[in-house]
């Protein structure tokens, strides 16, 4: 049987030309996925703040979508350091409950009555192949502080779900910032993982 050659060659490098461009298009598609992701979740915030006037229902629907848009699986393995390998398995299923709740509650109250914030969006980045950092300002009219930076950090560890891991707000990182008052009050009790989840207890009985 004879070979075409100049055919076999012409399939051999439309193949490779195709193999090597699906890095570059799987990257495109997670940038797209992941500032679709943000400004879905805007919108539905937006909804919440125009549309739901009681505070307990408020609450419970921000609950909602921080289960949905973030992944507190590894929120809560993060936000803990070093002291998550020493929590029990109850202490880490009742952690992630407590800071999953806070999260919500803290969301909540901080946007109180501001129902008109748009989102200016600056830019989907890729940060290696399992995360992509979507950045841009609020924008938060009639306020004394009417616009403020913010980066979302979106992970792809489920390529199919991707999940927001954390939320930077002029520089400063929700997760980071989380972390350091999580291990400051585990080691003033001790190293007692039990000691930090009284103390979220206590936040959100206040």
């Amino acid at each position: 049987m004879r070979i075409n050659f100049k055919f076999f060659i012409l399939l051999t490098s439309t193949f490779f030309l195709f193999i090597a461009s699906l890095p570059s298009n799987l990257l495109a598609s997670k940038t797209e996925n992941a500032t679709t992701l943000v400004n879905t979740l805007l919108d539905k915030v937006n909804n919440i703040q125009k549309f739901t006037d009681n505070e307990e229902k408020k609450q419970a629907e921000f609950l909602d979508l921080i289960q949905t848009y973030f992944d507190m699986d590894v929120i809560a393995k993060v936000s803990t350091g070093p002291y998550w390998r020493i929590a029990t398995l109850n202490e880490k299923e009742h952690y992630t409950k407590l800071i999953t709740k806070l999260i919500a509650d803290v969301t909540a109250s901080n946007l109180g009555n501001i129902t008109n914030f748009e989102f200016e969006f600056e830019a989907s980045i890729p940060k290696g192949e399992k995360m992509v950092m979507v950045s841009g300002n609020l924008l938060i009219p009639d306020q004394s502080i009417s616009s403020v930076a913010i980066k979302w950090r979106i992970s792809f560890l489920n390529e199919e779900v991707p999940k927001i891991i954390d939320i930077e707000f002029e520089n400063i990182s929700m997760l980071v910032t989380q972390k350091e008052e999580n291990i400051a009050i585990i080691r003033k009790n001790g190293g007692v993982f039990s000691a930090l989840i009284n103390e979220m207890e206590n936040k959100l009985t206040k």
